[in-house]
């Protein structure tokens, strides 16, 4: 293949319009903690985004997967948005069957709102769309969607019962990034109002621990497996959690266990 010179330059143009595009989306640049991260069950990287603490993974890769799910959830509020539309009397009485991308706003954190925008509300049911990969996939077919995704399910909940509505139940909707429509994977249970209220209470205690001690605080929140590879203040090496931090020991832990044995046998 010989690409020529010409190509390459507008690739190199290509390339920083898109790179810089998706590095500018609001959520990356969204300073207050959301439904989708009280659930984190690592105090201390809730911790560094409540204290407002500089990222210190420099070396986080384009989050190139993840435009891949924000638009997926364009198409899916556009034809939605279609859909409510083709209903009889759609716009004369003006109420959607399909509830999108509402703003929820499900309590207060130290004294800042825990708000986000909902995917969809539609009879009573919080729906989440996720957008992940084969291995994800098949980790949540097997084990279900865990803490993070669970809490922020139930922390929609909670905000659309906060704006009148009554709520029965929660749903994340895993749509395949890389396989066929066939693999969906669909979780559900009944709305608690009590697992959003823990995980909210759980948070302000984090984060007035943080604004009355300051960096003094990060030594006293424990660390726990939470994506620790894409985690924004994971900084491998690290001996200062005021810098960044290094790591879950017990996963180190766990590796040299895992040395251990493999030179036992």
């Amino acid at each position: 293949m010989n690409i020529s010179q010409k190509v390459l330059d507008q690739q190199t143009e290509l390339d920083g319009l898109i790179e810089t595009h998706i590095r500018d989306q609001p959520r990356n640049h969204q300073v207050e903690p959301g439904p989708s991260e009280i659930g984190i069950p690592c105090d201390l990287r809730l911790g560094y985004k409540l204290a407002g603490h500089p990222e210190t993974n420099v070396n986080q890769a384009l989050p190139w997967k993840a435009w891949i799910g924000t638009n997926v959830h364009k198409g899916i509020e556009e034809l939605l948005t279609l859909a409510n539309m083709a209903q009889p009397g759609w716009s004369e009485h003006g109420i959607d069957r399909y509830e999108l991308e509402q703003r929820v706003t499900a309590g207060g954190v130290n004294g800042n709102d825990i708000s986000g925008n909902s995917d969809l509300f539609l009879d009573g049911v919080v729906w989440d769309w996720k957008i992940p990969g084969d291995d994800q996939l098949r980790k949540y077919k097997k084990t279900g969607p865990g803490e993070q995704y669970e809490v922020q399910a139930h922390t929609y909940g909670l905000g659309w019962e906060l704006r009148g509505e009554t709520v029965t139940d929660v749903a994340i909707y895993f749509l395949p990034r890389n396989q066929e429509w066939k693999q969906r994977f669909l979780w559900s249970e009944p709305y608690d109002r009590q697992r959003a209220l823990d995980a909210l209470s759980r948070a302000d205690g984090i984060a007035k621990l943080v604004a009355a001690l300051g960096p003094g605080a990060l030594p006293l929140l424990k660390r726990k497996a939470s994506w620790c590879r894409y985690c924004p203040w994971l900084l491998p090496g690290s001996t200062d959690l005021a810098r960044g931090c290094p790591g879950d020991p017990d996963i180190a832990q766990e590796a040299s266990s895992d040395l251990l044995d493999l030179i036992a046998n």
